[in-house]
């Protein structure tokens, strides 16, 4: 009798928890795009070519917003209930154990055996963080996978840039150290991590002497891998020269910070495979996306290793020629298509879909105030107000 009364009270509570579930995901869903930036032409239309690297066309559509039958909703509140704390619990868990391996691994002896152990424990680690999120088929497609003698790392791999999975799909395969963030080595459990993987920190937004110095530190840490002049235990150095996420069929223009050492370079090419839910990042929020992606099952992701890209003295002299051709190399392979478009664009895109003004960096604003990108700045009436550029509302 108690068992069943136990039984009872679980369902009763269970079906409440859905119930409260569905009512918040109506209640808290993102708001669909703005009807008057739909209505827009030219430059200003979120059709404009220039966004179609930020174009979501998975299920839940812009801002990862569609509206969904109600039966959809529903769908998400018991998977909501049941399956995401399961899944993100499995990650968190992935995530601390690798965190308490970097501790405890600091207690063997030798730094080398130290090293090896939180790469090798760390990729099967990474491997189950892969599951835990849904992705039950990761494939490595390698190129040539007899070109380096065994145990021997390439010293810096460039990849198309899709989603924040594409972190753990790379670390699952070579637990490597990447450019991140400069909160991340101040972040709880991930800060540790990053600094044992030797990441180079960097604000993306910060434009003054620290972008030299970042450019610096990834030529100088290339150069001196590439001369064998690093220790053995150094991970590999992780690159995405687009600098920010795509839908994954389109490639952005390179940045040349992997290139300036004219060193080879390992590229990857990364490949979603169709889902409800695009792991693609783009248009969506964060939190919104990382609910979508666990409330949904499964994932699968291929990642095929091309051959090492060995510069020519044309471009080893010229960064800008190195990253160029490695670029047309990716889009041939991939499959994928070349666009112009840059973080400010598709910053802007993600604003005009929220009926807000483009920032000042866009492509979209400059078509909208020709004068000021000629350096004019109008006066009177139609001139700016200190701090805030011109057509463009002070927020409150």
């Amino acid at each position: 009798m108690n068992s069943l009364t136990a039984i009872k009270y679980v369902t009763e509570g269970l079906i409440v928890c859905i119930v409260l579930a569905f009512v918040l995901l109506l209640v808290l869903r993102p708001k669909p795009a703005s009807k008057k930036a739909l209505a827009q032409k030219g430059i200003l239309s979120p059709e404009h070519e220039l966004y179609a690297p930020y174009k979501r066309e998975d299920q839940y559509g812009l801002l990862g917003a569609e509206p969904q039958l109600m039966l959809e909703y529903a769908r998400l509140a018991v998977l909501g209930v049941t399956l995401v704390p399961l899944k993100f619990m499995g990650a968190f868990l992935s995530v601390l154990t690798v965190n308490l391996m970097c501790r405890v691994a600091l207690l063997l002896p030798g730094r080398e055996l130290q090293a090896h152990v939180i790469a090798g424990v760390g990729k099967i680690l990474c491997r189950f963080c892969l599951l835990c999120n849904g992705f039950m088929d990761v494939k490595w497609i390698i190129d040539r996978p007899n070109e380096l003698p065994k145990g021997v790392e390439p010293a810096v791999i460039v990849s198309n840039h899709v989603s924040y999975m594409d972190i753990l799909v790379h670390m699952e395969h070579s637990f490597p150290s990447f450019v991140a963030r400069g909160n991340t080595r101040d972040m709880p459990l991930l800060g540790l991590i990053s600094k044992h993987l030797q990441c180079i920190y960097v604000d993306r937004d910060f434009k003054k002497g620290d972008v030299t110095g970042v450019s610096g530190q990834v030529k100088d840490r290339v150069e001196q891998a590439a001369a064998g002049k690093l220790e053995s235990i150094t991970r590999p150095l992780l690159l995405f020269p687009e600098g920010t996420t795509s839908n994954g069929k389109y490639m952005l223009p390179f940045k040349t910070g992997a290139f300036l050492a004219g060193a080879p370079v390992q590229p990857v090419i990364l490949k979603y495979g169709p889902d409800r839910i695009s792991p693609a990042w783009d248009s969506v929020t964060a939190l919104w996306h990382v609910f979508l992606l666990l409330a949904n099952p499964f994932h699968s992701v291929t990642a095929r290793q091309l051959p090492i890209y060995y510069p020519s003295e044309e471009e080893k002299k010229d960064a800008k020629l190195y990253a160029a051709n490695v670029r047309e190399l990716l889009l041939r392979e991939g499959g994928m298509k070349p666009s112009e478009s840059t973080l400010a664009d598709c910053r802007a895109y993600i604003s005009m879909l929220q009926g807000k003004q483009p920032g000042p960096k866009s492509q979209a604003y400059k078509a909208l105030h020709p004068a000021e990108s000629n350096g004019v700045v109008p006066e009177g009436e139609h001139g700016t107000r200190k701090g805030v550029p011109s057509g463009v509302k002070k927020e409150a």
